[in-house]
């Protein structure tokens, strides 16, 4: 068998003889790599045994986890097949490797392994996260000549309030050990891989992703960067203006748009309006003569129905507007984390004179008792106007995870 490279970190937890070890680490730390390889050795280490490993969905299984895996037995010169209909793989001589996502826990039954490998479970709010957990630990009871383990590998994207933090660190369980791994402990990586991780998130994000840190991500509030005088300018639209960008968040009675410019790649808020439904939004739009309009809507629109006949974003489309979105908005957290790198890069403005709501929403929306960004149910309210500009935000200026696919950490 040839000797594998491997980084400190990932020889800790790849070797680790707790049953419940923990690689928890920055973006391109390896901790994938490490993940996989953990569960070949367990492989090889118990004859006739399986092992489980365990993604947020089936496409990160399918593009990242089974092709890591194959790629470590075919560097140890093993025998397998790949069978990608029932997601597992079989190595000829020892066992399976199952592949399962958790993104329905209640699916985690009908095998039993007897070591798993958790992928990014803490990307995962805290309840669920908890829950996926324990349907794990139900199917990690296979039987053989020695003890059964779960290995944890992520980045701790809920920084201090989340399932690790919690389950690692606070509640210091025996059996449970930790070992970190920074992004600069992966020697492999493209030289510059850093400074875009650093350019593209906010210092506190920035430090939780480069250095595999718990951090606190609700100490202030959701926008936290946020300065109105910093981030205030007189920008107006005026006749120069071809092109306006309009974020949209449907609401009964209070559908909020935020109006932005774009200039030099920097977005500025230079005007919000509230309309009563859908057809009222398309009505007020008229405001805005000889102007080319992209408006970014709540993907929810689809369904939405202001009339019997027609979804909002059907709407909007059969009145003539250009509009851009995703199939499915993207997560809060993500909207945010584009806000804030924005925000602390100061690469975002706004005239609060002409978008008091908005200024008002950044400075005020906090955090809910499940450490989620505050809800009303009266509307127009403060979220209302950072989701609507979080659409356009996320959409046109989005965070750049830079997860490193197998191919950029060739040794590890």
């Amino acid at each position: 068998m040839p000797d594998i490279p491997l980084t400190l970190p990932q020889r800790q937890f790849v070797f680790s003889e707790e049953p419940y070890p923990a690689i928890v680490g920055g973006l391109g730390s390896g901790k994938t790599r490490a993940g996989t390889m953990r569960a070949v050795l367990l492989l090889l280490q118990n004859k006739g045994v399986n092992v489980g490993i365990f993604l947020p969905t089936y496409d990160l299984l399918r593009l990242r986890a089974m092709p890591g895996v194959e790629e470590d037995l075919a560097m140890m010169g093993l025998k397998f097949h790949v069978n990608k209909s029932e997601f597992k793989i079989d190595v000829a001589g020892y066992g399976f490797i199952i592949f399962r996502s958790y993104d329905n826990p209640s699916k985690i039954v009908s095998f039993e392994v007897a070591h798993s490998i958790v992928d990014e479970i803490d990307t995962l709010p805290m309840d669920k996260a908890a829950l996926v957990w324990r349907k794990i630990t139900e199917r990690t009871r296979q039987k053989f000549d020695g003890k059964n383990t779960i290995g944890v590998v992520t980045t701790p994207d809920n920084g201090i309030n989340g399932f690790v933090y919690h389950k690692w660190v606070k509640l210091q369980q025996k059996g449970y050990v930790l070992y970190k791994a920074s992004t600069y402990s992966n020697p492999f990586l493209p030289k510059d891989y850093a400074e875009q991780i650093l350019a593209n998130y906010d210092p506190v994000l920035a430090e939780l992703y480069l250095l595999g840190d718990f951090v606190s991500l609700n100490k202030n509030k959701v926008y936290h960067f946020f300065d109105r005088k910093k981030h205030h300018v007189q920008r107006v639209l005026n006749e120069h203006d071809t092109l306006i960008h309009i974020g949209l968040d449907f609401n009964i009675g209070g559908t909020c748009a935020v109006v932005f410019v774009i200039d030099n790649n920097v977005p500025i808020a230079v005007d919000e309006f509230v309309s009563h439904d859908t057809q009222d939004f398309i009505n007020n739009l008229t405001r805005y003569e000889n102007k080319k309009i992209i408006i970014y809507p709540d993907a929810s629109g689809k369904a939405s129905r202001t009339n019997a006949s027609q979804s909002d974003i059907g709407m909007i489309r059969q009145a003539g507007y250009q509009l851009q979105y995703n199939p499915i908005n993207p997560a809060v957290r993500d909207r945010i984390n584009s806000y804030n790198g924005l925000l602390s890069h100061g690469r975002f403005f706004i005239n609060t004179d002409k978008c008091p709501n908005l200024t008002n929403a950044l400075e005020t929306q906090g955090y809910d008792d499940r450490l989620e960004p505050e809800k009303f149910n009266t509307h127009p309210a403060i979220d209302d106007w950072v989701d609507s500009s979080g659409y356009f935000i996320a959409f046109k200026f989005p965070v750049i995870h830079n997860r490193p696919n197998l191919a950029q950490i060739t040794g590890i």
